[in-house]
């Protein structure tokens, strides 16, 4: 009986898909003078030319395209290590993703790696009302933390993209720097809660830690208790992991939702309620990391661009994550 009911609802609903992916390195073959891409060019080592960069440009849009598998193409696609909106405009106007109709956000930070985050939203579905750069205080310089807001499916929304920095150097080295990029995203739900609290929040990133570690389950708040006001699906343990380093799988890609997300009539996060009992749709993931075979070399990890300066042809050493919420149009 649960099972037709699930089934039912799933049918009845307008599902939408929320994705970030990091897409590993995405630069174009232009020299940009002291902005770290020197490793990304024809003559480099690496060699790379027009045609690796359109081969990878196509394949992101191809997976990007391949989550209609879920229903239609995502409605918000938040992106890191991408060099500068020109290669962002190339995933975008790619004629795998020409009837998503996406529209661009993108800032230039101070990363010194020269890797940005930036956002693809469909314009049918989100109409962006502003966004900014929300700069982290730290003695080096990092990505920005990206913020649009508008309205989403109709409903007040706002969405933040971030990549916090990453563990070289050491794991507790380097844990004030996440902590610091945790704070400003706290500080920024905060105010927005106290000056809109309709107002429905996404969160997601390549955060370089878990959802169990110190910046994101004690700085932010996030957790995946009934009661928190950033619920975070993938404190569940629900997949091995986004990403591996040296054999082992680590969830450093994770999207959070506020509370207001979670149920109602408006939009929420994909789920059933039967007798009070929140329930799973049956055969549909409502948050989950996304792992075609063809994202994956022999090993079952993710399959890289390039190998040291060996070309692999693969399209991000990150899979990429998700979440399906319904309501809305």
């Amino acid at each position: 009986m649960i099972m037709v009911f699930c089934v039912a609802m799933a049918a009845a609903q307008n599902k939408h898909v929320v994705t970030f992916y990091n897409v590993e390195n995405l630069y174009d073959t232009i020299n940009a003078p002291y902005m770290g891409d020197d490793d990304m060019l024809p003559l480099a080592d690496k060699e790379w030319d027009s045609k690796r960069y359109f081969d990878k440009v196509t394949s992101i849009a191809s997976v990007i395209s391949d989550m209609t598998s879920f229903g239609d193409f995502p409605v918000i696609v938040g992106l890191a290590e991408v060099e500068n909106r020109g290669v962002v405009e190339d995933i975008a106007n790619s004629k795998i993703l020409e009837e998503a109709n996406y529209g661009v956000c993108h800032y230039d930070s101070d990363d010194e790696r020269a890797i940005d985050v930036a956002m693809l939203y469909r314009k049918d579905l989100f109409n962006l009302h502003g966004s900014c750069a929300a700069k982290v205080d730290l003695a080096s310089p990092t990505r920005d933390i990206l913020v649009a807001w508008g309205e989403l499916c109709g409903e007040p929304a706002l969405v933040m993209i971030m990549h916090w920095p990453s563990r070289v150097g050491g794991v507790h080295l380097t844990r004030p720097l996440r902590a610091a990029c945790a704070a400003k995203v706290r500080e920024i739900v905060d105010s927005v809660n106290a000056k809109a609290p309709n107002t429905k929040i996404i969160i997601m990133g390549d955060m370089n830690d878990t959802p169990r570690n110190h910046s994101v389950r004690r700085v932010l708040g996030a957790s995946n208790k009934a009661d928190s006001d950033i619920y975070n699906p993938f404190a569940k343990q629900i997949a091995r992991g986004s990403m591996v380093y040296d054999g082992r799988w680590y969830l450093y890609d994770q999207i959070m939702l506020s509370q207001n997300l979670m149920s109602g009539d408006g939009l929420h996060l994909l789920t059933s309620k039967k007798g009070g009992r929140r329930v799973k749709n049956v055969g549909i993931r409502p948050a989950g990391v996304f792992s075609p075979a063809y994202l994956l070399d022999r090993h079952g990890y993710p399959l890289s661009t390039y190998e040291g300066d060996e070309y692999t042809g693969g399209v991000s050493d990150h899979l990429p994550v998700y979440v399906i919420m319904c309501g809305g149009k």
